[in-house]
């Protein structure tokens, strides 16, 4: 497995202390290396920018390359610009259409991250766009065009991405922690899509408090049952580490067990996948995620080297009332 890095992608640097820095990708690098991965550098496309203009707003991606221009500028109280953003967004779609051309399994190891970012760059249902400059995960699906399913296992809803795969009969998962308990308040079960894309957006809200148990249960009877229906050409997973029981910013439990099965089942449908880094914001959590998954993709490997964790009973109880909830929506258009 290639790893698409390039120090381009450090000079998204922010104004101010953030979670979300460059250092994130030191540590990302490390475990790449003690994996023994080999780390490749992605090449400008000279349609990058085309393809991001062709997923966002003019208007939107105007406005952020005057802020690039003007080198540093806050796009709101989470979410910054500076003068090396343009650069490093724009080589990250790169990285994402190389990999999909070449049809092979990868991890793109980019920033500045992207799931929250809508057509108009917020996504409408959001107050603020989360980190992120250009949705990457959706401008590769609308790249990719028939067959490409997106996996998004960061702890937050990827509110951008669903809305630009909303009325598109590409596939669109979401795990992620309860709306009703954290930004952006979006992914809800009966949120399916509209138009072509209705059935196609499945969102899994997972109460805080749930551990490796009761995710592994909803890989096997949710999200892996919708894979293999689907039959991908190929599938990009947005990966945060950020549901991992030890992120600062997030209420999930799962070890690196959870993670290394969810990671494995999609592994397992043999089709080209990349890995696209979102979120997490421990770093020790990046470096032996990273290392993890290096492993696994390359030997198969399946070390996460944690205990795996399990859920409370009332965490268990309310992860059974929303999955019926989700079963009713989905099962419409799904067997499950």
């Amino acid at each position: 497995m290639y790893v698409y890095y390039s120090e381009i992608f450090k000079k998204h640097t922010p104004p101010f202390r953030h979670p979300e820095a460059p250092d994130r990708l030191d540590y990302v690098i490390k475990g790449v290396v003690e994996a023994g991965g080999v780390v490749k550098e992605p090449k400008m496309r000279e349609d990058a920018w085309r393809l991001i203009y062709s997923a966002h707003d003019k208007s939107y991606v105007e406005y952020v390359k005057r802020l690039c221009g003007a080198g540093q500028a806050e796009i709101d109280g989470d979410t910054y610009v500076s003068a090396g953003t343009c650069d490093a967004a724009a080589l990250a779609v790169s990285a994402v259409m190389e990999a999909l051309d070449k049809r092979e399994t990868a991890l793109v190891a980019a920033r500045p991250p992207g799931h929250h970012a809508g057509f108009a760059g917020r996504a409408l249902t959001a107050p603020t766009q989360g980190f992120c400059i250009f949705n990457t995960a959706a401008i590769g699906a609308l790249y990719g065009g028939d067959g490409i399913a997106v996996v998004d296992i960061d702890v937050h809803h990827g509110n951008g991405t669903q809305e630009m795969l909303y009325e598109r009969d590409l596939l669109y998962i979401s795990t992620h922690q309860h709306p009703a308990t954290l930004y952006p308040g979006t992914g809800y079960p009966d949120e399916v899509g509209t138009g072509r894309g209705e059935g196609f957006n499945a969102n899994l809200p997972l109460p805080p408090g749930t551990g490796d148990d009761l995710y592994i249960k909803a890989i096997d009877e949710v999200v892996l049952p919708l894979l293999r229906q689907y039959d991908p050409r190929a599938v990009i997973v947005s990966l945060g580490w950020d549901a991992h029981k030890d992120d600062p910013l997030a209420d999930l439990a799962l070890s690196l067990k959870g993670y290394l099965y969810a990671l494995s089942a999609i592994l397992s449908l043999q089709k080209p996948t990349i890995f696209l880094l979102e979120g997490g914001y421990n770093r020790e959590v990046l470096q032996r995620g990273t290392k993890a998954l290096v492993r696994l993709v390359a030997a198969g490997d399946f070390r996460p080297e944690e205990t795996q964790t399990d859920s409370p009973p009332h965490v268990a109880r309310r992860y059974e009332e929303i999955m019926q909830e989700v079963r009713r929506h989905l099962g419409r258009y799904w067997r499950l």
